[in-house]
């Protein structure tokens, strides 16, 4: 049949020597502690954060290390480096090593029950995230049975390498096995990983895909489009121009017979396959779920080609990385109390008592006290500013009026306190919406009493770089909040609260000089006592807000994607009561 004729890359392939593995995994290192930056605590004398402690490794690193191991075992044999006829690289590609592409990483599934062993690539793209396609996962129990490799050029010398676990896995609710349509997920690691990470191309980054621009594919994938082809044991690139989607439907619908290129959700790179490994410019088996990069940003992820990788006229197929940021990015930049995907609340009484709930997705858990001694604070928000996979705290203290952020101190494990010195703590309202800037680093925006709006691009570490004045004294008396993507285009937007109660949506548009697009009205009578924006609350992937009535409900506006008046869904009750609070965050 024609459809054999095609291949998704996560075939069972020959990979690594299982010893060596297993020598050099035993030394393998785990997160490097960051050095501490906290200053004195908050004058006022606001306890440390009593949140709940950094999640669990998944496996220790004896079993992560085992399960590489297995599943290098699974795929057999390990290249033959004096043998003539195998090229050591990506087909027509050349070596490269993991400090010219850090972001790199190495997914390994080998599940014990069936003995089966998968090998793709992978990308971090958080210092907990990594991207990869949806074929490599969909189906599969990487939390039980998968490990993350990430710092090594080589497959079979991991002493420089550092393992991980795998704490959730996405994949895209659309993802079609048969079409290979919506080949795109997400993996959160069970650690933070030192490693540099690289962004996804966004929503209006067309100007990335213009044919003929030069993109680069990194992976260890098969050396050679013949039945015996092995895995290479160092890290490879290819340079393969993009190709226009007209060009590569058109080339494929000839080689398949079939429309198998779907325009809009893929993309394709590189020249007409030659029929043989000579004159071949591909990624093959075991590149699955690798990029394809363009300016510092990965356009493609590697997803499916003809069998045997060099069919001629065939291009390599990858999934088109800017028609999924709005699904991919929020599923990156997620962040909560409990490690689950779902935003959590925490509220004070007026004696200093805080309190945590945590989110059932349309509901809350019962309360869990966390201690006492947050009288002082004047306000908090939540944000993971240094997006280390922990919840941050950013506080203003009454006492002294300054800023404060309680953050995971890696150096000991715990939750410590630092002073931002860099943004003043006398501004009338405060939103940390996320990147705004586009350089996916998480920034804080300040409305002045005189209605002017400051933007402070986020450094990263928890400080910020200097303000930027961004509307001038046309927003007095304002409420702004949202932590987030709203309108469902992969960007955190920022709403605003009129005077009149009017609400209104400012898109983000990822530029520092005009982070917002035209407003758009979204509601009407929004006259509450407290707004939340903490980010998806019920776990699929959309920006939510949480609001407190005169009565003391507790309503959740579910967010739908939708930059109109149907920006929120139907809203839900998530109990009354809650007027004996006097801070909700």
């Amino acid at each position: 049949m024609i459809r054999a004729l095609r291949d998704r890359w996560r075939r069972p392939v020959t990979a690594f020597p299982a010893a060596a593995l297993a020598l050099a995994l035993s030394c393998a290192g785990v997160l490097a502690a960051q050095p501490a930056t906290a200053a004195d605590d908050p004058t006022g004398g606001l306890p440390d954060a009593n949140l709940s402690q950094p999640a669990k490794p998944t496996a220790s690193a004896k079993e992560l290390r085992d399960r590489i191991v297995e599943a290098a075992k699974a795929t057999g044999e390990t290249p033959d480096e004096a043998s003539p006829s195998k090229s050591p690289f990506i087909i027509g590609g050349g070596e490269t090593t993991i400090a010219s592409a850090p972001w790199m990483v190495q997914l390994g599934y080998s599940d014990p029950a069936t003995g089966n062993g998968y090998f793709c690539g992978g990308t971090l793209v958080a210092p907990n995230k990594v991207l990869t396609a949806a074929h490599c996962v969909a189906g599969l129990d990487w939390v039980s049975n998968g490990a993350v490799l990430a710092g090594t050029t080589d497959l079979d010398d991991y002493a420089t390498g550092t393992p991980a676990g795998v704490y959730r896995q996405w994949t895209h609710p659309r993802y079609n096995e048969a079409t290979a349509q919506n080949d795109i997920a997400v993996l959160t690691l069970d650690r933070p990983l030192e490693q540099q990470w690289l962004r996804l191309a966004a929503s209006d980054d067309s100007a990335l895909y213009k044919a003929g621009t030069a993109a680069t594919v990194y992976g260890w994938g098969l050396t050679s489009g013949a039945d015996d082809a092995t895995l290479s044991t160092k890290l490879k690139k290819a340079s393969l121009p993009l190709v226009a989607d007209a060009t590569c439907n058109s080339a494929m619908q000839a080689v398949l017979g079939d429309d198998e290129f779907i325009e809009g959700s893929m993309t394709c790179a590189g020249t007409p396959a030659t029929g043989a490994d000579e004159g071949t410019n591909s990624p093959c088996n075991g590149d699955s779920g690798g990029p394809l990069v363009v300016g510092n940003k990965i356009v493609g992820i590697v997803s499916w080609g003809v069998a045997g990788c060099t069919g001629k006229g065939a291009y390599p197929v990858f999934t088109k990385v800017s028609s999924y940021a709005w699904a991919a990015q929020p599923r990156v930049d997620d962040t909560d109390l409990t490690y689950d995907g779902r935003a959590d609340l925490l509220a004070r009484t007026p004696s200093g008592g805080l309190f945590q709930q945590d989110s059932k997705g349309t509901s809350l858990a019962q309360r869990a006290y966390q201690g006492n001694g947050w009288q002082t604070a004047t306000w908090v928000l939540q944000a993971d500013l240094d997006r280390d996979f922990y919840q941050d705290l950013i506080v203003r203290d009454k006492t002294d009026g300054k800023l404060y952020r309680s953050y995971m101190d890696h150096a000991v494990g715990d939750w410590t306190w630092m002073q931002i010195s860099s943004v003043w703590g006398g501004y009338k309202s405060y939103a940390i919406p996320g990147d705004m800037t586009g350089d996916a680093r998480p920034d804080l925006l300040a409305v002045d009493a005189d209605g002017s709006v400051y933007l402070y691009p986020g450094r990263g570490n928890g400080e910020f770089y200097g303000k930027v004045k961004v509307v001038s004294g046309s927003w007095k008396n304002v409420k702004i909040f949202g932590h987030g993507d709203l309108s469902g285009d992969g960007k955190p937007d920022l709403l605003v609260r009129s005077t009149d109660g009017t609400l209104w949506l400012y898109r983000g548009t990822g530029k520092e000089k005009t982070p917002w697009s035209a407003r758009i009205k979204a509601r009407t009578g929004w006259n509450f006592t407290s707004y939340v924006s903490n980010g998806d609350v019920t776990g699929d992937g959309v920006a939510d807000i949480m609001t407190r009535d005169s009565a003391g409900t507790l309503w959740l506006y579910r967010g739908t994607n939708k930059a109109t008046t149907d920006l929120f869904a139907a809203r839900t009750s998530l109990g009354t009561g809650f007027n004996q609070y006097n801070l909700l965050f």
